[in-house]
């Protein structure tokens, strides 16, 4: 072998074995990288889902609730038109005493 390629071999194999640790190290943290990413993305997911679980259970209860109060309001309107008719009949036809 010519001296050149010698030197040229030596060159390559001093860059394997000084870069190689980097290297493999590099692809290890990668994949714990891309491991704990995958964590973070399931426990936000979870997290995401749960929030709009309730505020779903909320928002169900909230519309229970106004259901409620407008079958209590057309029950009174009901019922205070009733008066004012029963009022107005006998304003116009007073009872016989």
């Amino acid at each position: 072998m010519a001296p050149e390629t010698v030197a040229a071999a030596s060159v390559v194999v001093v860059a394997l074995v000084t870069t190689g640790p980097s290297y493999l190290a590099l692809r290890r943290a990668r994949g714990a990288a891309e491991a704990e990413g995958e964590t973070t993305r399931t426990a936000v997911s979870d997290a995401i889902t749960t929030a709009v679980a309730r505020i779903e259970g909320r928002l169900d209860a909230v519309r229970d609730e106004l259901r409620t109060d407008v079958g209590e309001l057309r029950d009174w309107q009901t019922s205070h038109t009733a008066e004012h008719i029963l009022h107005d009949h006998n304003r116009r036809h007073p009872p016989a005493n």
